[in-house]
């Protein structure tokens, strides 16, 4: 066993614009931006402050000038990608922040050098919207294929949801040059939802064709100030799938929603929502894919005809689990769902288990019945009591063979062996250390000096693993055992 400890300066600023005609509303927050806005308001003291590891060591750091706010990542070639978040800020009166340019943006970074990690370029998503969610593909069919092709989910945060400039959706660069991007196409979701949240990319060899599998949460929340009397305008569900064959011309092909199948199901909890599709994760041939629908559970469906899709059944949680289903990762060979329950909340009464959200495995050998078999939790997300400054939650997951690689907020990156599906057991970890964010005034980040890791990326060719944190930037690790 191998440990350190690191610190870094918190170095750089953030310039954040308002932008907007309208106010957004408290109401318009996502789930995770409403916990960060709750913690805001909150004093903490304690926590860890250095990084620690196991079996895990680092290979190379870009703190990304320190711009706060980092999203997601993705490994492609020889060029990291990390996307940037940014939503409403309510610590200081109704004021609307998006980060603006030139910090904002999905972070377009050289890694050939992994021990020297240098920006070299920016996807840019326009004024007033935040590029969270970032996948890169090099495309098999349509008119640019063997091309490198970067796309992120685009989310309006310059004001309200019904503004007539907001722009939300899904945009497309080539990055066969990745330190020159070209602008693409983009797909607009629709009024009046913030846009593309999560999305995943999957290309289907019997159709000839490329989807993102999208999803636009929130979409059948009441808005009484919309024709169908939902925030989606149209009334198209969370799901959505796009073609993106031709990235220069996206277009929808079908969406789906948990009320087709008589849902939402019972919500649970302190935070009970059955009717807010989070994440969506295909299989590798694009025929399935697997919807986290927060307490409604992950839903399956079937997508052999991408017109139509056919709900074929719902892995459903236990009666005293708290829900909050944000993402998975499929094992096709053992038809294993590895999933993530975003849940910041640690006591939820008396009927409910005790604990922050953790990973679960649930067997998919029966689609129209599933079942939980397995588990795994950190130390720090067990109990009741108070670990300091922290929200030790898992937030998405990677699946590399048998093995997990997971991104757990202030508990780091987690490496988990699932070869006993029935009892995963953790074999490595990282955990940066602690650096203010510089998003001002400094109550706003909810936990503004601790380590906040978003997702996590495996270089299989080379091993390496590719971790994004809120605060600290990107991480080049690699693990040290087995």
């Amino acid at each position: 066993m191998r440990k350190f400890a690191i610190l870094i300066a918190a170095v750089g600023t953030l310039v954040f614009a308002a932008v907007g005609l309208t106010a957004a509303s408290k109401d318009d927050l996502l789930k995770d931006e409403q916990h960060f806005y709750e913690q805001s308001q909150k004093v903490y003291q304690g926590g860890s402050k250095a990084g620690s590891a196991w079996n895990m060591e680092v290979v190379g750091h870009n703190n990304l000038g320190i711009r706060g706010y980092n999203g997601d990542v993705w490994k492609h070639e020889n060029y990291a990608y990390v996307g940037h978040w940014g939503f409403a800020d309510w610590a200081t009166g109704n004021s609307r922040f998006c980060p603006s340019p030139p910090d904002n943006g999905v972070a377009v970074l050289d890694v050939e050098d992994p021990e020297h990690p240098t920006r070299v370029a920016t996807l840019q998503n326009p004024t007033g919207t935040s590029a969270e969610d970032v996948v890169v593909y090099k495309a098999p069919y349509g008119p640019l294929a063997g091309h490198d092709i970067a796309a992120a989910g685009i989310q309006w945060c310059g004001g309200g949801r019904h503004d007539d400039d907001a722009i939300h959706g899904l945009k497309l660069w080539d990055v066969t040059d990745a330190t020159h991007p070209v602008e693409l196409g983009f797909y607009d979701s629709g009024c009046c939802t913030r846009g593309v949240h999560e999305f995943e990319v999957e290309s289907r060899t019997d159709l000839g064709r490329t989807f993102a599998y999208a999803t636009v949460p929130a979409g059948s929340y009441p808005d009484p100030d919309t024709s169908t009397g939902l925030r989606d305008a149209s009334g198209k569900g969370d799901f959505r799938l796009i073609d993106i064959t031709n990235p220069a011309a996206p277009f929808e092909v079908s969406t789906w929603k948990v009320q087709q199948v008589d849902g939402p199901f019972a919500a649970l909890g302190c935070d009970p929502d059955g009717n807010y599709g989070h994440g969506a994760e295909p299989s590798e041939d694009g025929r399935l894919a697997f919807i986290s629908y927060w307490d409604s559970g992950y839903i399956r469906l079937d997508l052999t005809n991408p017109a139509v899709p056919l709900y074929t059944g719902r892995a459903a949680y236990p009666a005293n689990a708290d829900g909050d289903a944000h993402s998975s990762q499929y094992d096709e060979e053992r038809h294993l769902l590895f999933s993530a329950d975003e849940d910041f909340c640690k006591t939820s009464g008396s009927g409910t288990e005790k604990g922050f959200g953790y990973m679960r495995v649930w067997d998919f050998g029966n689609p129209a019945s599933p079942r939980q078999i397995g588990s795994y939790k950190t130390p720090r997300s067990l109990g009741t009591d108070d670990q300091g400054a922290g929200d030790y939650v898992i937030h998405n997951n990677y699946l590399v063979g048998t093995t997990l690689y997971t991104s757990w907020y202030t508990d780091g990156v987690r490496v988990i062996d699932v070869g006993d599906r029935r009892n995963p057991r953790e074999v490595a970890y990282f955990v940066p250390p602690a650096t203010e964010n510089p998003v001002k005034p400094s109550q706003r980040g909810t936990l503004t000096n601790t380590a906040q890791v978003w997702g996590v990326v495996v270089d299989q060719e080379t091993g390496l693993v590719y971790a994004s944190d809120m605060n600290s930037g990107l991480w080049i690790l690699r693990r040290t055992s087995d």
